[in-house]
């Protein structure tokens, strides 16, 4: 990668599927937002027939700024 933040560690793996949401504004109200898409993503899981997974990938991270992409790993 060529990167290395001072007092950060860089995790890599292998491509993998994640399931994804994405949302526009979640520090308009975070502590409802934020949880809600994570309920929402889960149970997009659950009708798709989709398991999450923690067996050697990141079981679950979030990309943030203005707009948050949240992923969670499925077998």
């Amino acid at each position: 990668m060529g990167i290395q933040p001072e007092g950060l560690e860089i995790k890599v793996q292998p491509k993998h599927r994640y399931a994804a949401a994405h949302v526009e504004t979640p520090f308009e109200n975070p502590f409802v937002t934020i949880p809600s898409a994570y309920q929402t993503l889960d149970s997009f899981m659950r009708v798709n027939g989709l398991v999450h997974t923690e067996s050697g990938v990141i079981p679950c991270y979030e990309t943030n700024g203005e707009s948050m992409d949240i992923y969670i790993a499925c077998e």
